[in-house]
């Protein structure tokens, strides 16, 4: 007899959405000093989470648009001695994805501890079908200083966030990140975060976590179409300490990416001659043993190959390439779950193969 939708949570207490005593707790806005509010481009002039200008200065794609609205990589940092940590949420909408959980749709999660040592402690629990919500990250004994880091949600905006503490405690500014450089990266829906499980296990967050910078993550899922118009909304961006470029997957025809993403370079070096570029090519999909497109992704690696081969010739010596065939393992066609989007297990392969890249190109410059 198949077992009712209702009655699993009778089965598995463990299952259930438990309720959170909230009684003591005071709301806060991180909008307001001490929290930092990191990973908006625009934050700062704008004071609303979203990844783009309201009205940017050049004409970008109703969805690119509308997708900006998505926080993606955005964080919540703070210190405090509170024993209990807790948010409370007003999403856009409600969870609606067939291949990604509500819990990195339109969850936060947390971690605690200092830069390069952060541990994950927890990811808000709630009703997929509901747009807000109410959750108590932990509660522990001791009243000590702890740094805390919230990660915004992957693929959902955020109307309003509130922080809670117990009432009595400090809330201090965050650990501070070693400069005001910035690590920018533009791509598609794997850079915005499909499909992980929760935000702090998209790879631009598992990277941000490594590196005691902020990182802004310009993923749009579906539309990282590399237009000009992005490459210089991009240059509004104050301190940027590094350009990742990973949009191939999204590039459209060979013939589009072969002049878009010259061009796009072209952009970023009219403004910053040398900040490090690093262009990552497109992950291995599943699919590629049963269809032509292991041929097409080759073709484009190659042309990549010559155009930044090209561009070091002519004397850029800040521009990079990744070839990311063999970033998520031999057994790739295990990390995704629709065999193109990864899983957790595919953005840690991710963030493990493009860290010591990273770190490397980082390590030459000043910003170190």
């Amino acid at each position: 007899m198949p077992v009712k939708k209702s009655d699993l949570w009778k089965l598995d207490k463990n299952m259930k959405l438990k309720g959170n005593s909230l009684k003591g707790i005071k709301w806060l806005d991180p909008k307001e000093r001490p929290f930092v509010v990191s990973g908006f481009g625009w934050f700062e002039k704008e004071k609303i989470f979203r990844r783009l200008p309201v009205k940017p200065q050049w004409k970008v794609a109703d969805a690119v648009n509308s997708l900006a609205n998505c926080t993606s990589g955005a964080q919540i940092r703070f210190q405090t001695n509170s024993k209990r940590v807790a948010i409370r949420v007003l999403l856009s909408g409600v969870a609606g994805m067939h291949h990604m959980p509500a819990t990195g749709v339109g969850g936060f999660d947390c971690y605690i501890g200092a830069p390069g040592k952060k541990k994950y402690l927890g990811t808000t629990v709630f009703h997929h079908a509901k747009d807000s919500y109410e959750y108590l990250f932990f509660t522990i004994n001791k009243r000590d200083t702890k740094n805390i880091t919230l990660n915004f949600p992957l693929y959902m905006g955020v109307k309003a966030v509130l922080v809670g503490v117990d009432t009595g405690s400090k809330v201090l500014p965050p650990l501070p990140y070693k400069n005001d450089k910035k690590v920018i990266i533009y791509g598609t829906s794997i850079t915005q975060g499909g499909c992980a499980s929760r935000p702090g296990m998209a790879f631009t967050n598992i990277l941000s976590r490594r590196f005691n910078y902020e990182f802004i993550n310009l993923g749009f899922s579906g539309n990282g179409r590399g237009e000009p118009e992005l490459a210089k909304l991009i240059l509004e961006i104050d301190n940027p300490g590094c350009f990742i470029l990973d949009y191939e997957a999204n590039c459209g025809s060979f013939e589009q990416f072969e002049k878009s993403l010259p061009e796009f370079i072209s952009i970023l070096r009219s403004k910053y001659a040398k900040i490090p570029i690093l262009v990552i090519t497109k992950v291995r999909y599943a699919t590629e043993s049963i269809s032509d497109s292991l041929s097409k992704r080759l073709t484009r690696l190659k042309f990549q190959k010559k155009l930044i081969a090209c561009l070091k010739k002519k004397g850029d010596k800040n521009i990079s390439l990744l070839d990311a065939s063999n970033l998520l393992g031999k057994d790739f066609h295990e990390c995704s779950v629709d065999g193109g989007h990864p899983t957790d297990l595919g953005f840690m392969r991710m963030a493990n193969g493009i860290e010591p890249v990273l770190r490397k190109i980082l390590g030459k410059l000043w910003i170190r």
